[in-house]
């Protein structure tokens, strides 16, 4: 085949690249891959795109492949697999990457369940694979939907990524072992598999300290430069390394795009946020899209409708997917609620990239037909539209998510708790009462409260922006606090009486107040910041002061003076590594600052959005794509 011909194929699918994405704009529960499927199914069709004539094509293919691997492996954080390994609660036996270990463990063996079922009903299928299918989980797709809900550093956010995180990486590895076990059985190329992990792990514990030396970390930011760009090309040398090691010992090359995605991963420091956004440039830019297009394209869609008895086992492989995906995550119950649970069943039960990866290996191995590589690929589309929206109905709304700002509260024995509740209610927060008996019950409902039993705290840590733990108790206070750390709320204030029980509060994490030792503080506070004192207690005028955290990554790294801030909010200090520092329009925000920001109360929650979520649309260098109303309502 001539050049010629060989950069029209190439062409042609690029430019479905570039089209794709403008045209399903407006079809927003329409993932772009999902399109870019399809058109190249609709253009093979038509004849006017045949991949199996370029060798070019097959090759960009093959790269995208290993790319997506290498990107779905670059979103698996290591460290906070082992960091959730401690848990806090003592009563709990089970960490939560055990319970995750386990629910995985159900999930493969329901899944091979249902994977004999649809054997048995004619569908030609390997079990082993089918079951690995139904066993993974679509990380890619899962992470943007928990940003998008601002949920993922909550409890149920947590369990939901952490299982992705396990679904997809021991898939791939035990994808890798039965793909080498069928192809050369019990014998000593399967040993490779072992020399792949092994030397990930040696180049994991050197390159942690090599990439951690000051003159290597310095070196590195001076060459990060546009002309050069050493990270990237780094990040792409592992990922090569990975892949010809694979392919040399025999190992599927998408076991070591993903394994060379995970040390990227594990080396990248936290101020490395533009290296990713740079690599998901390069590959979703251009390798990614062109393996989709091709796989749409060669997707034999003849062999699936050729029989009817095809199309049955569509509906069949999604409802054992529910059942395979729903079953084990009802063990999450005890954790995040029941509908929570529920809702990660569903979510977890997203496939793409892995799924599509098995169905091209597969078929190529000659494991599965085309007609069921068809079917699964299929599937996997369906799900990709079907569960996130299903997940979005079902999760519980957070208070924060409907603008709001829950504040809970500890210790109806007092004046002290009716004050600070009727104050925070006068703020426009939403105030809960924890009761200790009926008669409280009826006390705080008359006043107008809402009761919040006291055993919904672990499974509804999500939602509370703040504890006040205020009864006259001190020891009652403490095992409360305790309580509230293992349902792992965020902000915990406790009352204590004894100043020498200070201790014991800051030792559990929460923070204290002591009306004997901050009773001086706050008439010094009048004394000499009278202003400030009525702008912290005053209720009646328009005005807040706000701390929050910076959560948003697209404004990692901006100028304050480049964030547009909405209404006339004004950032007074920002707590780093606990450093106060005095904001200049020069200074830069970074991830995790602590952030004390005086607003309007109209702006309020906007403010909110724009530092805890990820809406890089207030971002100054978009400007330009806001419309015209909108800036004027922010301005």
């Amino acid at each position: 085949m001539s050049h010629s011909n060989e950069f029209s194929s190439l062409l042609v699918v690029l430019a479905l690249a570039f089209f794709v994405p403008l045209l399903i704009n407006r079809f927003k529960a329409l993932p772009v891959v999902v399109g870019e499927i399809i058109a190249g199914l609709i253009f093979a069709q038509l004849g006017l795109l045949d991949p199996a004539e370029s060798n070019t094509l097959t090759l960009f293919s093959n790269i995208g492949l290993a790319f997506l691997m290498f990107l779905a492996g670059l979103e698996i954080d290591i460290p906070a697999f082992f960091k959730n390994g401690k848990d806090k609660n003592q009563k709990q036996k089970l960490s939560l990457p055990a319970l995750i270990l386990i629910i995985y463990a159900v999930t493969l063996l329901l899944g091979t369940g249902g994977s004999y079922l649809l054997t048995q009903w004619g569908m030609p299928a390997n079990i082993i694979l089918l079951t690995l299918i139904f066993g993974a989980t679509s990380l890619g797709v899962v992470l943007p939907v928990l940003k998008n809900r601002g949920i993922l550093h909550t409890n149920s956010g947590q369990a939901i990524f952490l299982g992705s995180t396990v679904d997809d990486l021991f898939t791939v590895i035990l994808l890798t072992v039965y793909i080498l076990f069928t192809q050369h059985g019990l014998n000593i190329q399967i040993l490779s598999f072992l020399l792949i992990l092994i030397l990930f792990i040696v180049i994991a514990r050197i390159g942690l300290q090599f990439f951690r030396l000051p003159r290597v970390v310095k070196l590195f930011d001076e060459l990060s430069q546009a002309t050069v760009q050493i990270k990237v090309r780094g990040a792409i040398v592992i990922l090569l390394i990975f892949v010809v090691l694979a392919e040399s010992l025999g190992v599927e090359l998408i076991l070591g795009a993903f394994l060379a995605g995970m040390l990227v991963s594990l080396f990248k420091s936290p101020q490395d946020d533009s290296l990713v956004h740079k690599l998901e440039a390069f590959g979703f830019g251009l390798f990614v899209p062109i393996f989709f297009i091709v796989t749409g394209a060669n997707l034999n869609i003849d062999a699936l409708i050729a029989n009817p008895q095809n199309l049955i086992f569509l509906p069949a492989i999604l409802v054992i997917s529910i059942l395979v995906k729903l079953l084990p995550a009802l063990l999450l119950k005890s954790r995040i609620g029941w509908r929570s649970s529920i809702a990660a069943g569903f979510l977890l039960n997203t496939h793409l990239s892995i799924e599509v990866a098995i169905a091209v290996v597969g078929e190529q191995l000659g494991l599965l037909s085309p007609a069921t590589s068809a079917a699964i690929i299929v599937f996997a589309i369906i799900t990709v539209i079907l569960m996130p929206l299903t997940f979005n109905l079902i999760q519980p709304k957070t208070a924060k998510e409907s603008g709001l700002l829950l504040r809970l509260i500890y210790g109806w024995d007092n004046n002290l708790t009716r004050n600070v509740a009727q104050q925070l209610k006068a703020h426009g927060d939403v105030v809960k009462i924890i009761p200790t008996n009926i008669e409280e019950e009826k006390s705080i409902t008359d006043e107008g409260f809402e009761v919040f039993p006291i055993e919904n705290l672990r499974s509804s840590g999500d939602e509370i922006d703040t504890l006040l733990i205020l009864s006259g108790d001190d020891a009652d206070n403490l095992n409360i606090g305790e309580k509230a750390q293992n349902a792992e709320i965020q902000h915990i204030i406790a009352l204590v009486n004894e100043p020498r029980k200070l201790e014991e509060f800051k030792r559990l994490g929460v923070q204290v107040f002591s009306p004997a030792l901050y009773r001086s503080t706050l008439i010094t506070l009048m004394a000499r910041n009278p202003s400030m004192f009525s702008l912290l207690s005053s209720t009646s005028d328009q005005r807040d002061l706000l701390e929050l955290t910076v959560r948003n990554s697209a404004l990692a790294g901006q100028k304050i003076r480049d964030v547009i801030l909405p209404g006339d909010s004004l950032i007074l200090s920002i707590k780093r590594d606990n450093e106060i520092l005095i904001p200049h329009g020069s200074t830069r925000l970074e991830l995790d600052d602590q952030v004390s920001i005086l607003v309007n109360n109209t702006f309020t929650y906007k403010v909110m959005d724009l530092f805890q979520h990820h809406m890089e649309r207030w971002s100054k260098n978009v400007e330009e794509t806001l419309p015209q109303t909108e800036l004027q309502n922010l301005n």
